[in-house]
């Protein structure tokens, strides 16, 4: 005996909603695949700063890190992602260009100033900077 047309549409109906969710989570693995070579990229990029190895124009190291000073920090969002990328965005020579030179300086020593702007920032209240800390 057949099953009812009713019942048939339903199955299929389930067949779809299982197959649309293994096709977005593949999507999403094929996305944060994409994010992670593309990272692996530029920092590979970064990491050969005075690599004399360059093809004639291209973006060198210095141009990239400039790039991404000026771009990358708007967007971030949440300041735990911005100091993930402290030593990129802030590096030492332009954190403590001024500074004396102290046993803690470095990257640490960048690590620590970028922390305490953006704990500060963080301190203020919302609608004092629009809702953002900017470092």
């Amino acid at each position: 005996m057949r099953k009812p047309i009713e019942q048939r549409i339903r199955e299929l109906e389930e067949q779809k909603k299982a197959l649309q969710s293994r096709l977005e989570k593949q999507q999403r693995a094929e996305t944060t695949r994409r994010r992670m070579l593309l990272g692996s990229f530029v920092l590979e990029r970064l990491e050969q700063e005075g690599d004399s190895a360059h093809r004639q124009g291209a973006m060198d190291a210095r141009q990239l890190r400039q790039w991404l000073a000026r771009e990358f920090p708007a967007y971030l969002s949440r300041d735990a992602d911005r100091l993930l990328f402290v030593d990129l965005l802030w590096p030492q020579s332009e954190t403590n260009s001024s500074a004396p030179q102290s046993p803690s300086t470095g990257l640490d020593g960048a690590i620590d100033e970028a922390a305490l702007t953006l704990l500060d920032g963080a301190q203020r209240s919302p609608s004092e900077d629009g809702g953002t800390v900017q470092p």
